[in-house]
């Protein structure tokens, strides 16, 4: 009997793991490890879900994993996703504000649904001239200045009492006016006589005085905490040295607490303004646009948007045509709409829009501050859409977009599927290597990487190196296939395993590199093997037998893939010549010694640490080093001790 279970197609009871559709896999797969709100929706795209992580990719992959973390319908819940949305936050309490608002909106079908409008504290700072500071969960738009909101409610509590006793600040609702506590209407509490409060209510503090506690307050949640901590540390140091332990312990308590708040806090914005901010990212003929609806300074919201044939459009014309076409559909106009480029035409736009809304709608483009945070966080958006959409394609097509553009731009008669990219590296002509990376698909595969010891090149010569290591690479690899296909010359072979050119070759740099690979692949027969040259400096792209470069805009995926391989071609060639330079290093030293082998050599180093070490020993020293003969212990240091 199968062991395997059976899903009886009557029962109604779910299960936990559910499979996701394609398209649920594709966005599965490209979520990012970043913090966040994700959504859940059924198969009538209603959102049924909604949950902060602070990583995406593992939270929300936990779901379908076929786990239970004990919730109550956790498996209906589960059974019920058929699709997703995500919206990336600067960080885990952004995206605790932007989860709390969005449930209050939707009031998803599996949320707790908070009956009381329970949600977490938030610091609040009064305007008046003695300010208070408290806790509250409902913040209010003019009376009062926010922080927050914080998770850890116990601990806030408890360094909210340390710091109203460090900084003197009140606690009482007395309505504090400079003329009420000159007609003496109020009197010292015992916070006063116990050293709690400063005593503004009888102006034992003047207002600047007072006003002193409350900024110390205010850098304290700004993430400046070292000035108060160093006060801590000097109060308990000091009673430590007049034996008052119980005392000191008290202060360490409050440090304590003080260095775990350590999280930077940002003020809340109460306004009543209600703004979009436009974040888009272009990639070939490809747009994808990411409005973010904040709503009273906090994210509400967040629509994705995209945009096909947008590659004859300049960035600020594309944008234009977004926002005529998205606002005009939209029942509620924000106040302000932020943008990264300035319209052509602004003012006309301004005064569309401002005519949809029925109220002044504003463009900006903020260049710092708060709101430029925003614009930040849509484009960060707009960046994992656009990466959902290429997994999405590239999993249809089974050919890369970059490799489809790359294929159009040099017109060559097949996807490039495999690319391969030659780099040089050295030091003043010295331990002079060529890399060789390989990408299959267009990602890197590293068990193709190879690394050419440059051997009959001398000084400083890009051009001679990269035909040398050209030419080793493809007379091998040549031979190889040869041989395979019992001299044929032909390789119908279509295992990747097995040896065979590639579809196209990069040579990092510019004309004369790429001119000698040429002639080496010439010279071995190999004329329909494309190669190209990418230069450096202004990112163009050198063909064989045409004068003028080839340069592509920065949005396209296909430059983008070929710097990639060149970087990778670059990272891979410096780290193996920093290898070879550092055993050149020590060998030049010991090894070139008579009577010194590698068993001699480690066992010295493993001994003294270092060449420098050894030069500064005694022969008797070296001597005694297992495996050293009193001989050869003379030969070492005089060979290291002798001037050149």
């Amino acid at each position: 009997m199968s062991k395997e279970t059976q899903t009886d197609p009557v029962s109604t009871k779910p299960e936990n793991k559910r499979i996701p559709s394609r398209d649920l896999k594709d966005k599965l797969a490209a979520l990012p490890d970043k913090p966040g709100v994700y959504l859940f929706k059924n198969i009538n795209q209603h959102i049924i879900y909604v949950g902060k992580a602070k990583s995406l990719r593992n939270r929300v992959r936990s779901y379908f994993t076929g786990g239970d973390d004990g919730r109550h319908q956790y498996a209906r819940l589960v059974s019920s996703i058929r699709d997703l949305e995500i919206i990336v936050t600067r960080s885990e309490v952004e995206a605790l504000r932007t989860e709390a608002t969005i449930i209050r909106i939707h009031r998803p079908k599996y949320n707790v649904d908070l009956k009381d409008d329970k949600s977490y504290p938030y610091l609040q700072i009064t305007r008046e001239p003695f300010p208070r500071v408290q806790l509250t969960r409902k913040p209010r738009t003019n009376k009062a200045d926010y922080y927050g909101p914080y998770t850890d409610v116990r601990s806030t509590r408890a360094l909210l009492r340390n710091l109203r006793r460090i900084l003197q600040i009140r606690e009482c609702n007395l309505p504090l006016t400079p003329d009420k506590i000159k007609q003496g209407k109020f009197k010292l509490c015992l916070d006063y006589h116990i050293h709690r409060c400063g005593g503004p209510c009888e102006a034992k503090v003047t207002e600047e005085e007072y006003r002193v506690g409350i900024d110390w307050f205010l850098q304290f949640l700004k993430g400046n905490h070292d000035h108060i901590i160093a006060d801590l540390e000097k109060e308990m140091r000091h009673l430590s040295s007049e034996l008052r332990f119980e005392e000191a312990a008290s202060i360490r308590d409050r440090l304590l607490a003080a260095r775990k708040f350590t999280e930077r806090q940002k003020k809340v914005a109460i306004n009543p303004v209600n703004q979009d901010a436009i974040g888009f990212v272009r990639e070939d003929d490809f747009a994808a646009f990411s409005v973010l609806r904040v709503r009273g300074g906090r994210i509400v919201g967040h629509s994705p948007f995209y945009m096909n044939r947008a590659g004859n459009l300049t960035e600020a014309g594309l944008l234009e045509a977004f926002m005529t076409r998205h606002y005009d559909l939209v029942d509620r106009m924000p106040d302000e709409i932020f943008l990264s480029i300035e319209p052509p035409d602004i003012s006309t736009l301004c005064e569309y829009l401002t005519e949809l809304a029925g109220h002044r709608v504003r463009i900006l483009t903020p260049q710092r501050g708060e709101k430029h945070s925003l614009l930040n966080l849509a484009h960060v958006n707009a960046e994992q859409q656009m990466a959902e959409k290429r997994l999405m394609a590239e999993k249809r097509d089974f050919i890369p977009r970059s490799l489809k553009a790359l294929q159009e731009h040099l017109k060559l008669p097949d996807p490039p599927l495999v690319i391969e990219a030659f780099d040089i590296s050295n030091l003043a002509g010295l331990d002079s290597v060529a890399s060789m990376v390989v990408f299959r698909d267009g990602k890197p595969y590293k068990n193709g990487y190879r690394i050419f010891k440059i051997k009959t090149v001398s000084g400083i010569n890009d051009v001679a190196s990269i035909g040398e290591a050209v030419s080793r690479r493809y007379k091998r690899l040549k031979d190889e296939i040869n041989q395979q296909n019992g001299d044929s010359g032909e390789n119908e072979d279509t295992n990747k395993n097995q040896p065979a050119f590639p579809d196209l070759i990069l040579i990092d740099g510019g004309k004369g590199q790429l001119s000698r690979a040429r002639q080496k692949l010439d010279n071995l027969g190999l004329h329909t093997l494309p190669v190209i040259g990418l230069a450096k400096r202004l990112e163009e792209i050198f063909v064989p037998g045409k004068q003028e470069p080839i340069s592509l805009p920065k949005s396209s995926s296909a430059l983008r893939l070929l710097q990639q391989l060149r970087d990778e071609a670059h990272r891979f060639a410096i780290t193996r010549h920093r290898l070879l330079r550092g055993k050149r290093q020590i060998k030049s030293k010991l090894d070139d010694i008579p009577g010194v082998g590698p068993a001699r050599r480690q066992a010295l180093l493993k001994t003294f640490g270092s060449v420098k070490r050894i030069s500064a020993a005694s022969i008797e020293e070296i001597a005694a080093v297992k495996g050293m003969t009193k001989k050869i212990a003379e030969v070492i240091h005089n060979k290291l001790n002798t001037k050149k």
